[in-house]
């Protein structure tokens, strides 16, 4: 997810959003891990300020994940300083990567 702060949002708000994000995995099991980043210049960014990238076992968790209580306390939350995100959906190819394990193979969807 890449995320993109609306330009009243102070460095604490920014904080703030981030550390919901990282409180996640603790308060839903089908969360693996998730892991934040502030941008790093660079003219292909469009303006995305952070990213964060959200681990599942599998697709049935991220089901679990989308409609559980504290991701939508989390969106509430954080909404009022974000202008706006890009969600994108990468899937691992186990059987391809299973057949070349020197290789990382997903397969992605935008949301």
């Amino acid at each position: 997810v890449l995320y993109k702060f609306k330009s009243e949002a102070t460095p604490e708000q920014r904080e703030y959003v981030k550390e919901l994000i990282k409180e996640l995995p603790s308060r839903i099991s089908a969360l693996q891990s998730v892991i934040t980043g502030e941008k790093v210049l660079n003219p292909l960014d469009h303006g995305y300020d952070m990213g964060a990238i959200f681990l599942f076992e599998s697709k049935e968790k991220l089901d679990e994940f989308r409609p559980h209580q504290a991701h939508t306390d989390y969106r509430a939350l954080s909404s009022p300083y974000l202008e706006g995100a890009y969600i994108n959906i990468v899937n691992r190819l186990d059987h391809v990567a299973e057949e070349r394990p020197d290789k990382m193979v997903f397969d992605m969807e935008t949301a």
